[in-house]
């Protein structure tokens, strides 16, 4: 499994929405929903937090470890600690008096008294009841104390376990800048954007560098690679043995540039930077907010969608939304623009488009049902937005998440090709 797909597994199994765990580790929704299809991969700070959240290593969420644990148990010797202390306890409780002997029987031919009832035995008795119900009370308080405790020192462990393996991971980082920073080919390097041409899906980026040894002769070649395309272009040399130039290739999510310096036969590579979600970050993001979810198979008529919701400032201007009840990847309908229900309130409703679905529509057991929204850019540029997956079933009568098929390119809050409207046929 990828980073983002144990994310959504772990978010799953706790029972929480993509909402509610951002608002745990001070992050967006979208942030999470990059995370889990794999669009983005959280830094070091949340990948920690991530773990604790879960309850898991920071190497299992990045798939260096194959099982998660669990929180380690209490050890024998903790074990024994509490069965003492509850041995202790009921020793220490006084033992009940011995029974007293019956009367001798009485003689046959002596006449029979009426026993006079007496009330006291019963007070007493009504008594004992009281202390050893109190007593019995005092000691599942105490019992469940111990185990309050015990989980308090298992946290604590895997807190410190956590913290332990973050120091390492840290002194580890920088152990390997040294080594880099020692090993480095250049002096200083620089590689940013300059320019994009989204209506040509292209991105221009300037790159520098200075050879820390400069060698009479020497040339360079900044090369970037993008979507599985490589561009080579010749660097120029500068007045201070600096090279530099525009490398123009395509704009995606996963974006490097490097300098080759060549000097002679000998030719030696440095890698100067990376640029991650620069296509993806370009369009706005409008997850569709509708109701594939609850009891029975009906699917709510309305939809809403917020075209102010962003991944950043950079993103393009819309020019037109559809959204989409799909099945098993095939649209079944369009919904059509509509006016705001009266019964929806607040200020994301004043501003959201809202959608209705023409006529009555249920789910079918053993299909796999999602809401796309499908925009179009300014550009002239679509992109498919999916909301989580879900199947209906017949034996709870509700539709839930669909987390199974991460061969089939599936995931729970989505697909992983979602974002290609490719993917969708409509």
């Amino acid at each position: 499994m990828t980073v983002g797909q144990r994310i959504a597994l772990k978010r799953k199994e706790l029972g929480l929405s993509q909402e509610t765990l951002g608002e745990r580790l001070g992050v967006s929704r979208q942030a999470i929903y990059k995370w889990e299809s794999d669009a983005a991969l959280p830094e070091v700070e949340k990948l920690v937090k991530l773990g604790r959240e879960f309850s898991v290593p920071v190497g299992w969420l990045l798939g260096e470890e194959d099982d998660a644990p669990e929180k380690p148990e209490l050890t024998p010797e903790q074990l024994r600690m509490v069965e003492e202390i509850v041995g202790r306890y009921l020793a220490a409780q006084p033992k009940p008096e011995p029974q007293r002997e019956a009367p001798a029987e009485l003689e046959e031919d002596a006449p029979v008294q009426p026993k006079k009832r007496r009330r006291w035995p019963y007070v007493l008795a009504a008594v004992g009841v009281v202390v050893l119900l109190s007593k019995l009370t005092s000691l599942v308080t105490q019992v469940d104390s111990l185990r309050k405790e015990s989980h308090a020192l298992q946290s604590a462990i895997y807190d410190i376990q956590t913290n332990v393996n973050s120091q390492i991971n840290g002194i580890a980082n920088r152990v390997e800048d040294v080594l880099q920073s020692q090993n480095a080919l250049t002096a200083e390097q620089s590689a940013a954007v300059s320019s994009t041409d989204y209506r040509a899906n292209t991105v221009t980026i300037t790159a520098r560098a200075l050879p820390r040894t400069y060698v009479e002769g020497m040339t360079a070649e900044f090369i970037l690679v993008s979507d599985g395309e490589t561009v080579t272009v010749p660097g120029g040399l500068g007045p201070d043995h600096a090279f530099a130039a525009d490398v123009t290739g395509p704009l995606s999510d996963d974006i490097s540039v490097s300098v080759v310096f060549l000097s002679g036969d000998q030719r030696e590579t440095q890698l100067l930077n990376q640029f991650s979600d620069l296509y993806t970050g370009s369009f706005p993001e409008l997850l569709p907010d509708g109701n594939l979810w609850g009891h029975g198979n009906k699917i709510e008529e309305y939809i809403y969608v917020d075209p102010e919701r962003r991944f950043d400032d950079n993103s393009t201007a819309i020019e037109s939304i559809r959204v989409g009840l799909f099945r098993d990847r095939k649209l079944l309908a369009w919904y059509e623009r509509t006016e705001k229900p009266d019964n929806y309130y607040g200020d994301v409703f004043e501003r959201s488009w809202f959608f209705r679905l023409d006529g009555e529509w249920t789910m079918e057991p053993d299909h796999i049902y999602e809401q796309v929204t499908i925009i179009t850019d300014e550009y002239g540029r679509e992109r498919a937005y999916p909301a989580e997956a879900v199947q209906y079933n017949v034996e709870t009568d509700r539709a839930e998440s669909y987390d199974g098929g991460y061969e089939e390119g599936w995931l729970a809050a989505g697909t992983l090709n979602g974002c290609d409207p490719s993917f969708w046929e409509y």
